[in-house]
């Protein structure tokens, strides 16, 4: 008799030695994953393996991405515990990999959202400076704006390096999805994306644009990715791991 309840996935808890260091990690094995993945976040490593991948092989592909998991555990490890945001003066934000400042001022005229590149201090300045949802509403409009800049230049860029032509590109306001693809050729990005690090911005604009070629996740459209953008698995399991603090906009 067939298992109505066939198993597709186990995880089991493991310790690797990295260049003297003990790093333990949660070996997650799946029969839909295809490649051995990292996930580095505030849990610690998470490694991700098909179901029948030999211990020795994922041993030996933590080893060899060894340099990149113990950066980002200690980057991780450096950080602060992260805090809701009370939009005001001094509130952490993000722009492209980029640690920026909130100063929130007074204004009765006008509504103005301003960088001040030098010092990294994002200024709003408002009617009504202790209204949060107000200053919110400025801010997300400022990230709008530069996405609408931002986007476009990269579809082209990684449009040329693909051989298609440039789709139509819309922003979404998702909060569970950086991109999407259509049949219609429409590519949707997410303006929370204007948070990460310009190389995570572009995979995902790679990641989209490759669907225009292959509307699925086949090994042809992971093929076409990697044609125009080699290291996407590391900017995958980046942006994975970011994608709560980067979504918490």
């Amino acid at each position: 008799m067939d298992d109505l309840f066939p198993v597709v996935s186990v995880e089991q808890p493991r310790s690797v030695a990295l260049r003297g260091r003990q790093v333990p990690f949660l070996l997650k094995r799946s029969q839909r994953r295809r490649r051995i993945a990292f996930l580095v976040d505030d849990h610690g490593l998470s490694v991700h393996a098909p179901w029948r991948a030999p211990d020795q092989a994922v041993e030996q592909a933590i080893h060899d991405a060894a340099h990149w998991i113990l950066h980002q555990l200690d980057d991780w490890s450096s950080r602060s515990p992260s805090r809701p945001r009370s939009w005001s003066a001094g509130d952490a934000l993000d722009y492209l990999g980029r640690p920026l400042s909130l100063a929130v001022e007074h204004d009765a005229h006008i509504t103005l959202t301003q960088l001040d590149a030098d010092t990294g201090v994002l200024s709003v300045r408002l009617p009504q400076p202790d209204d949060q949802a107000a200053v919110r509403i400025a801010v997300v409009k400022w990230y709008r704006r530069h996405a609408e800049h931002h986007f476009p230049e990269r579809i082209d860029h990684f449009a040329n390096l693909l051989g298609v032509d440039k789709p139509k590109v819309f922003l979404t306001d998702a909060s569970t999805r950086w991109g999407s693809c259509n049949i219609k050729r429409e590519v949707r990005l997410n303006w929370r994306l204007m948070q990460a690090p310009a190389p995570l911005v572009d995979y995902v604009v790679a990641h989209e644009l490759a669907h225009l070629v292959h509307l699925d996740h086949s090994r042809c459209f992971w093929r076409a990715v990697g044609r125009i953008y080699p290291d996407y698995e590391a900017a995958r399991a980046e942006l994975s791991a970011m994608s709560r603090h980067f979504m918490s906009l």
